[in-house]
């Protein structure tokens, strides 16, 4: 059970342990372990994004009851789970079969959620399996075995990037709602975006 003071705190936390991980991952890029660290980096996010959920009223209007985070005490050491999350916030089109246009992600969120449940699970096993493939050496069923040093990784810095773009909108969503008034709490967040301007300077495709 948390109150609303120390969920803040955790919410930040959180997010400044996703942006310390990116730059790590920045200055290791092209190491492997870049690869594996972004994708914890984006499970920090997943976290922090199961916390502002769970406590978005309790800062709308105030007060100091406390509340728990169901998915910290259920899905914090499911892999999956925090990814998936953080696809969801990370996502705003998406490519769905016989559709001739990428649509908003809340509009399939309405008309073909357990496509776009699928479609979060995909991704998440998929960065899931590179984090693991950046750090071990993996034995495949075929006999064959994976070197964290070989694997072709061409997307790796548009992933630092848009990682710490994430979690940069992340921050960016609270000051609009800290600056609309009401009882919306105002975090210190200057050191996060001082850790993100200088892997944000350099682009995508850098």
């Amino acid at each position: 059970m948390l109150t609303p003071t120390a969920a803040r705190a955790l919410w930040v936390a959180l997010l400044e342990n996703a942006a310390r991980i990116v730059v790590d991952a920045d200055a290791l890029f092209p190491s492997p372990r870049a690869q594996s660290l972004i994708v914890l980096a984006q499970e920090e996010v997943g976290k922090a994004s199961w916390v502002y959920r769970a406590f978005w009223n309790a800062w709308s209007i105030g007060g100091e009851t406390t509340l728990e985070v169901p998915e910290l005490r259920k899905g914090a050491v499911n892999h999956l789970a925090k990814l998936i999350e953080a696809a969801d916030r990370a996502t705003v089109l998406v490519e769905i079969p016989g559709e001739p246009n990428s649509i908003e992600v809340e509009l399939a969120k309405a008309h073909a959620p357990e496509f776009l449940a699928a479609y979060f699970k995909k991704l998440a096993q998929e960065d899931n399996t590179a984090k693991q493939h950046g750090f071990y050496v993996d034995l495949q069923p075929d006999g064959s075995f994976t070197l964290p040093h070989a694997t072709e990784r061409p997307l790796l810095r548009a992933q630092i990037w848009e990682t710490a773009d994430m979690i940069n909108w992340f921050l960016t969503e609270d000051h609009l709602l800290a600056s609309m008034g009401g009882h919306w709490p105002i975090s210190p967040t200057e050191e996060i975006e001082a850790l993100l301007a200088a892997v944000l300077a350099q682009g995508p495709d850098n």
